[in-house]
């Protein structure tokens, strides 16, 4: 894979999506080298972080689902010096993985190395983590990005070990689980970004950990190499049935990352004062599955039913990142990642990424060599 300065592509949207984004979507296309202005720097991207959180704010052919009504919804296509909405991506913009617009250093979705700097803090050749846009070269402001430090960590784990979706994961079982030594936690796509690091985080902290996954490769794996007690393929066991047999006595927390289908039949053998986290809802992104509760059980049961949002904690990223980094230094924190070659993959990428036909993980593109590598 060769670094070529004389050409930018991007990825675009090009058209309103029906389910499952396809390559056919998108429209990949030249654009022109950007130049950074005062306090920015020109970065070469080497990996993009791909999430299925990303969908909602896509364009939906057709009718919306639920989960991708909330927020503004602008219509036509945007002028050139449009601000972009930052829970939207219409048609004719550039698809991206970070937050936009935003101040915050940690709201980046791709890593990659300084070119040109036009900020104190950079010189060329510096690692960077800030950049949002799926293309080749980004120009990216230097006050809302972090330098990297390949020594310490390898610089992808900006995305993964100590990205947002791992961040994520930590908030959900930090701030919302409340969970306690020998209780049951259930974890939907367990082999996942989130859902690898709240199945490691609950049993190290002494609780029984059952995860649901798709196919016998992930499910090993949220078994062998994520701690969880068992793991329920959803691809070839009823759920319902596969819970009564490995917890008879009910479940405490459901930690939920899928919504859809799989849902109810966990929420169904939620314990009393059990809790049900709606971390994500994968399965409903695509419009093709809904969730659908009967409610008189959270009043029966005492139930808590509690929705976050990660953007809503940057406060505790700091500590996050430490007690991350501590742990994988220990040996003591299995992370998995994925990696798509090519800018080409990128929406090959995010297909899998929603459909759950990955080799679970984090998924990565890499977009240009990794230079950090010695």
């Amino acid at each position: 894979m060769a670094i070529d300065m004389a050409r930018n592509r991007c990825w675009r949207i090009a058209r309103p999506i029906n389910g499952l984004p396809t390559s056919a979507d998108f429209r990949l296309e030249d654009i022109p080298m950007p130049e950074p202005a005062e306090g920015q720097v020109l970065m070469r991207t080497i990996y993009i972080s791909i999430a299925p959180g990303v969908r909602p704010m896509m364009p939906y052919a057709g009718d919306l689902p639920d989960v991708a009504t909330g927020g503004d919804l602008p219509s036509g296509l945007p002028s050139a010096d449009a601000p972009p909405n930052p829970m939207r991506i219409r048609v004719g913009e550039r698809m991206r993985s970070g937050i936009v617009p935003s101040d915050s250093p940690f709201a980046g979705g791709t890593v990659g190395q300084v070119v040109e700097s036009r900020h104190p803090a950079y010189r060329p050749g510096d690692y960077i983590f800030g950049g949002r846009y799926w293309q080749d070269y980004e120009a990216v402001d230097g006050d809302a990005s972090l330098k990297i430090d390949p020594s310490q960590l390898p610089i992808e784990a900006d995305l993964s070990l100590i990205g947002r979706s791992a961040f994520t994961g930590w908030v959900g079982w930090k701030r919302f689980c409340d969970g306690k030594p020998g209780e049951t936690i259930v974890v939907s796509a367990a082999s996942g970004s989130v859902g690898m690091v709240v199945c490691q985080l609950a049993r190290r902290a002494g609780l029984t950990v059952i995860g649901i996954a798709s196919g016998d490769a992930k499910c090993a794996y949220a078994m062998d190499g994520l701690g969880a007690h068992a793991c329920i393929d959803r691809t070839r066991e009823d759920v319902a049935e596969a819970l009564d047999r490995l917890a008879p006595q009910g479940v405490d927390i459901y930690f939920d990352n899928v919504g859809g289908f799989m849902r109810k039949p966990v929420y169904d053998r939620l314990k009393p004062f059990g809790r049900l986290i709606v971390c994500g809802m994968a399965a409903e992104y695509n419009g093709t599955e809904e969730s659908v509760l009967t409610t008189g059980a959270i009043l029966a049961k005492r139930l808590r039913i509690e929705g976050f949002v990660v953007l809503d904690f940057d406060e505790d990223y700091e500590t996050f990142r430490a007690e991350m980094a501590s742990l994988w230094h220990a040996g003591v924190l299995n992370i998995r990642q994925t990696i798509f070659e090519g800018l080409e993959s990128a929406p090959d990428a995010l297909a899998a990424c929603i459909s759950g036909k990955s080799d679970g993980g984090k998924i990565l593109v890499r977009v240009s060599p990794d230079t950090s590598i010695r």
